[in-house]
């Protein structure tokens, strides 16, 4: 009977203490969940400020492409084929060519039309686009050159394709459109309400170098923990249920 006591007294310190403890986290992941559920994904996502107008191409001559293909093979060694991608820029049809040299993934803009090899964007090329792309005109009010080593494991530019401009917009969103200059288009949009939704989900899973490693040790302890501070609540509910000291009476008579 003393040892039953003692190991119902553990128990329900043991609860006590992992209901403190989890329970901020619970707190976050429940807040986070609120947050994600109720929220509008194109604004977090920045769709609300853009044209959302689908473009189509009538006709591509794939000769043309392959001409474009053969003159950078004659220029560049290609190991492998990663993507072949068709965009729109400026009224023209674009060729996003993705490929392997000597292990690195690269990237060449080839003109859809005459298979001429086009350069890497412009800053006002960038800048153009990102402007056309606004629903209503918005002034531009700083524009940031991006390279290799401008982001890190916390920039909200993160593994993203680099080199690129940013362009911040003033908006009350404080919305910033970032442009990669060998894909020729917009790659990401952020604003207020993507940053406290990346926030809070660097709180949901626990991963705060990086923010999207779901799989890590954190997340993985906490949740065993929050799986034991449920189990022993229910223990605690099963020995002080009126149903089950009843029932337990009425056996031992």
């Amino acid at each position: 009977m003393k040892f039953k006591k003692n190991r119902n007294y553990n128990i329900r310190k043991t609860h006590r203490y992992l209901g403190v403890f989890i329970g901020i986290q619970f707190l976050f992941w429940t807040l986070g969940g609120l947050y994600f559920s109720w929220n509008n994904m194109d604004d977090v996502h920045g769709d609300t400020l853009l044209k959302q107008e689908k473009k189509h191409i009538e006709s591509i001559d794939f000769s043309q492409i392959q001409k474009g293909i053969d003159s950078l093979e004659n220029e560049i060694n290609i190991d492998s084929i990663h993507s072949i991608n068709l965009i729109e820029a400026f009224g023209k049809p674009l060729v996003q060519f993705k490929y392997f040299s000597d292990n690195h993934l690269k990237i060449q803009l080839i003109e859809a039309e005459t298979g001429n090899l086009r350069p890497p964007f412009s800053g006002q090329e960038c800048l153009e686009l990102a402007e056309q792309q606004l629903i209503e005109q918005i002034p531009i009010i700083k524009a940031e050159f991006l390279e290799k080593h401008s982001t890190g494991a916390h920039h909200e530019y993160r593994k993203k394709p680099l080199p690129a401009y940013a362009f911040a917009l003033d908006h009350p969103t404080k919305t910033t459109i970032y442009v990669s200059t060998e894909l020729g288009q917009i790659t990401s949009v952020r604003n207020n309400n993507w940053r406290r939704f990346d926030f809070l989900w660097m709180l949901h899973t626990m991963d705060y170098s990086t923010r999207d490693y779901i799989t890590n040790w954190v997340l993985r302890i906490f949740s065993v923990l929050g799986i034991l501070t449920i189990f022993s609540g229910f223990y605690l509910f099963y020995l002080t249920s009126p149903l089950v000291k009843r029932f337990s009476n009425i056996k031992s008579e």
